[in-house]
């Protein structure tokens, strides 16, 4: 799930672990993106409830024009490895493309109130997310015929924040202005070279049959899971991922990647059932086996 330090997230760690509470969970793991900022907060509030949690993030990649997420569960906080230094260097990326990414939506013709996107992004520096909530909750963008899809009944409008963001915002889009990234691989192995276990998240997105032939390499770079569990995945691709992490060996991880129910409808906290405590314990075990290895292990 994802807290208020995404940006895209809505509610605070003291709150989300106050849902927790309410819903009964035993463990829940914040993986904010591209940043650990909720992890001390997360910490206290364990120890505070008894409900288990780990430090981890959902760290941005790009792999062949598209933007794509690896999960890092429990990394190390407060060691110096290269994932610290790179996930500081996108958050300063973002904040320098910020002026283009407006001059772009305004070109396409939408009303960009930067206040508000700063509004909604504070105390973070502004995101792309923020300027996809911005643009569909001004009114003076009500009648744009591009927002139309996006609106209650049109084609777009199951998740449309997101599908806006996808649509103008992301690598390969219309409005889109490059950021500091890394590629998928690098991505892996920083996760581990800063001790955590990498998981591609919600793959269902964005990886095909076509992408199978790089497995073997994402497996040198160290990847060690697959989140086969989540609202994203329909029957067939939960099928589809089961075999390919069964074929490789990697852990099956679950999330329901929840922000807010208003940003991302049907996402809700604790909706995944495959996600019990015997999968938490045998992430614990992952993690400690990589901080075993650490000082051994090369890419």
């Amino acid at each position: 799930m994802h807290s208020g330090y995404s940006s895209d997230g809505t509610f605070g760690v003291h709150a989300l672990f106050e849902q927790a509470k309410q819903n009964q969970m035993e463990a829940v793991v914040i993986a904010d993106h591209d940043t650990w900022e909720a992890w001390d907060e997360a910490e206290r509030e364990s120890e505070l409830t008894g409900i288990r949690t780990l430090p981890a993030l959902e760290l941005s990649c790009v792999d062949e024009s598209r933007m794509v997420h690896i999960l890092g569960y429990g990394i190390d906080t407060k060691g110096e490895h290269r994932l610290s230094e790179t996930v500081e260097r996108i958050q300063q990326s973002r904040i320098g493309i910020l002026p283009q990414i407006q001059k772009n939506l305004e070109e396409e013709g939408f009303y960009v109130d930067m206040e508000k996107v700063k509004a909604l992004a504070d105390p973070h520096p502004a995101v792309i997310t923020n300027f996809a909530d911005a643009i569909l909750l001004d009114p003076r963008n009500e009648d744009n015929p591009k927002l139309l899809p996006y609106r209650p009944g049109g084609s777009r409008s199951d998740v449309p924040f997101i599908r806006f963001i996808k649509d103008y915002l992301t690598a390969g889009s219309r409005c889109y202005v490059p950021e500091y990234i890394v590629d998928i691989y690098a991505g892996i192995r920083m996760i581990r070279e800063a001790k955590g276990v990498p998981v591609l998240a919600h793959p269902g997105e964005w990886f095909t049959q076509k992408d199978e032939k790089k497995m073997e390499r994402m497996m040198e770079c160290g990847l060690q899971g697959i989140e086969v569990y989540t609202p994203y995945h329909s029957p067939e691709k939960v099928t589809y991922f089961e075999n390919l992490s069964a074929d490789y060996g990697l852990f099956r991880t679950a999330g329901s990647d929840y922000h807010d129910e208003n940003k991302k409808p049907g996402h809700r906290m604790g909706m995944i059932e495959t996600a019990d405590m015997d999968m938490f314990y045998g992430l614990e075990r992952l993690i400690e086996k990589n901080w075993e290895l650490r000082p051994s292990w090369h890419p």
